[in-house]
């Protein structure tokens, strides 16, 4: 519960709250003081003194702000852009909402021989074949199973259509404003109707035995082989880490890479999958004949809507369902580490959901902030142009995010899909020791450091945090550090 009320017809109890209230005020202007002084520390941090910086601390229980420097400007939010949208998938799809992908026929079975249609119908389901998602199947695992779903049927003999069809989500899997650069590295995946293995591929380079020498791709899994591989990755020096970057666009058979990888042992590195349809298919097709299915037929992806496949004209039969974890475990996975893919296949469900066909980020983001208005929740001067907050031309402030999370508080669902600094996902580095206490999403992108979620402190007061710091030029670890100094005086209260 937020708010308590007390109803007496005592006047000596109406006397007694009134003095606790103005204990209370009391209590809570020292805190307000006591914050103004902790944060001016770390505004005053070298740091981040010649950055723009945003700092919102609420307290969750009344919702009043207790702190703000520049907490209603508008700030790149980079991946705190999630909380918006994994918390409006709560609230608009619901915590037990699943993503369900079927296996459909339609067509006779002469003597094994099968020449009618077998469609995978796309639901736009980012943890599909992903076993990345803490307990999901693998992609490998995935496909095997289908297939023996499919054996089950007694075919033995496959001469029809093997159809995918991802038309769920619109055409272009990629938000406006994705960079070039994030486009063909696995972070910048796009989101399909059909996606596999969190639409990732890994490439393993084998370096040169000096610097400057060119490197040899050795393995590339899962790979279509009709696609090209244009290798410019060169060799590193031992520490130089991994420099490399991967170029590619959705539906394009050519890849190319450039930069450099560490000398030493042979080095991976995880690219985006131009055409997850197209892949899943050769990879059913592949299993078949691996589990003995005679394979005569024609593989077909849909591009565009086909009236003759529509299903009320054809009488399709369901052989399997592949369905999805709920959106509970989704969201918690997608704010742990920060999954992009997630939170994009998440935003465009909104859309889906509303009947929009195809769905698409656009429809869905106005579909999102409605409903943030709905919560209470000033949209002014709040941009959305994606759903994880890859986009540099996102913007939102430290208020708004805030008051987001005061709304949320009640729901556990969600303030537990936050990770426990010190130890779960990308806030793992900071704050350690500090057990259950802190739970932060961060946002980093270049010049761009963010934290905000909840903070109970030792006095047992429950906050509200945004730090948002955009346009500085030190390393993203170095501002997390000044960050983590600065969360860790509002806990030591």
């Amino acid at each position: 519960m937020r708010y308590y009320s007390f109803l007496t017809g005592s006047k000596v109890l109406l006397q007694l709250a009134g003095l606790l209230f103005t204990f209370s005020g009391s209590y809570i202007s020292e805190a307000q003081n006591d914050l103004s002084a902790k944060m001016s520390v770390l505004l005053r941090d070298p740091v981040i003194q010649k950055s723009q910086v945003g700092i919102s601390i609420r307290n969750t229980t009344t919702g009043e702000i207790v702190y703000d420097h520049n907490g209603s400007k508008s700030f790149t939010p980079a991946s705190n852009l999630k909380l918006l949208t994994t918390s409006a998938a709560i609230n608009l799809l619901g915590a037990d909402y699943t993503f369900k992908t079927p296996l459909q026929y339609s067509g006779e079975l002469i003597n094994g021989n099968f020449k009618g249609m077998l469609k995978i119908t796309g639901s736009g389901d980012p943890t599909l074949g992903s076993d990345k998602m803490p307990g999901n199947s693998s992609y490998t695992e995935m496909i095997r199973r289908w297939v023996g779903e499919i054996k089950k049927t007694g075919i033995s003999t496959f001469s029809g259509k093997l159809i995918l069809d991802p038309l769920i989500y619109e055409y272009n899997p990629i938000p406006m404003d994705y960079t070039w650069g994030d486009i063909g590295n696995y972070y910048g995946a796009g989101s399909y109707g059909i996606n596999l293995n969190e639409n990732q591929y890994v490439i393993t380079f084998k370096p040169g035995l000096n610097p400057g020498e060119p490197t040899e791709p050795i393995s590339m899994i899962p790979w279509d082989s009709s696609w090209t591989f244009i290798n410019h990755v060169y060799t590193g020096s031992t520490s130089s880490g991994d420099k490399s970057v991967i170029f590619s666009s959705p539906y394009s058979p050519t890849i190319f890479a450039e930069g450099s990888i560490p000398m030493g042992k042979p080095f991976s590195v995880k690219g985006s999958l131009p055409d997850p349809a197209a892949l899943l298919g050769l990879l059913v097709v592949k299993e078949m004949q691996a589990q003995g299915i005679i394979w005569n037929g024609q593989l077909v992806i849909l591009r565009e809507s086909n009236e003759n496949l529509s299903a009320d004209k054809i009488n399709w039969i369901n052989i399997y369902t592949e369905q999805s974890l709920p959106v509970s475990s989704i969201i918690k996975q997608t704010n742990t580490i920060s999954n992009n893919l997630y939170a994009e296949c998440l935003l465009k469900e909104f859309s889906n959901k509303k009947g929009i066909k195809p769905a698409s980020t656009n429809a869905s983001i106005n579909y999102m902030k409605k409903h943030l208005q709905s919560m209470g929740i000033d949209t002014s001067g709040m941009v959305i142009r994606d759903g994880s907050g890859m986009s540099p031309f996102n913007s939102i402030s430290p208020n708004q995010l805030t008051l987001l999370l005061f709304k949320m508080s009640d729901k556990s669902v969600f303030v537990q899909s936050l990770p426990v600094a010190g130890r779960d996902g990308t806030v793992s580095h900071i704050c350690k020791g500090t057990g259950e206490k802190i739970r932060l999403k961060s946002g980093t992108m270049n010049g761009t450091t963010c934290y905000s979620g909840y903070i109970k402190t030792d006095s047992g007061l429950y906050y509200s945090v945004s730090f948002m710091v955009n346009k500085h030029e030190a390393k993203n670890r170095t501002v997390q550090r000044a960050l983590e100094t600065a969360i860790l005086t509002i806990l030591n209260d």
